[in-house]
């Protein structure tokens, strides 16, 4: 009988440890959804105000206000802007999501001229969770792919 009992308590431990991975989860989702609305008040409540964003192509790391700027410069570029969260996977308190982003290229990006053009880039991001906020993420995305479906030549970079 102590057996069985000691089962139940490892059973609701193990419960609430899911419970709580599968909040992370939807945070995650939520800071994507966000992101696709330009949601600033979203997007302050969801991100910790010490919040710390390393991008890898990025040579410092941004704050919550760097970050929610990119966000805006990023739809500010590209007209119908939309983030899609393709995986999802959390373990402790880090949810890694692996986002689709596509968009038309319709406003100056990084000294690109608008081209019209429709992209698709993919990225990783790992976002870190503490106390029901967002405070530190990891992204990398397929920056090279998006700067040659706006006009980058590859020969320029050789």
């Amino acid at each position: 009988m102590g057996l069985k009992i000691m089962s139940k308590s490892k059973k609701v431990k193990a419960d609430k440890k899911i419970s709580q991975i599968e909040k992370n989860k939807a945070l995650a989702c939520q800071l994507t959804q966000a992101q696709n609305e330009r949601d600033v008040r979203k997007l302050k409540q969801l991100l910790s105000p010490n919040f710390i964003c390393h991008i890898s192509d990025v040579p410092f790391p941004l704050n919550r206000e760097q970050y929610i700027q990119g966000v805006k410069m990023a739809h500010k570029a590209f007209s119908q802007l939309e983030f899609t969260v393709g995986d999802i996977v959390a373990e402790g308190n880090k949810v890694v999501v692996r986002i689709t982003a596509r968009g038309k290229h319709t406003g100056e990006y990084q000294g690109f001229a608008a081209s019209q053009q429709k992209v698709k880039f993919a990225g990783i991001a790992i976002r870190r969770i503490s106390k029901g906020k967002i405070v530190e993420e990891w992204q990398t995305n397929d920056h090279l792919s998006l700067l040659q479906q706006i006009g980058l030549s590859v020969n320029h970079i050789i």
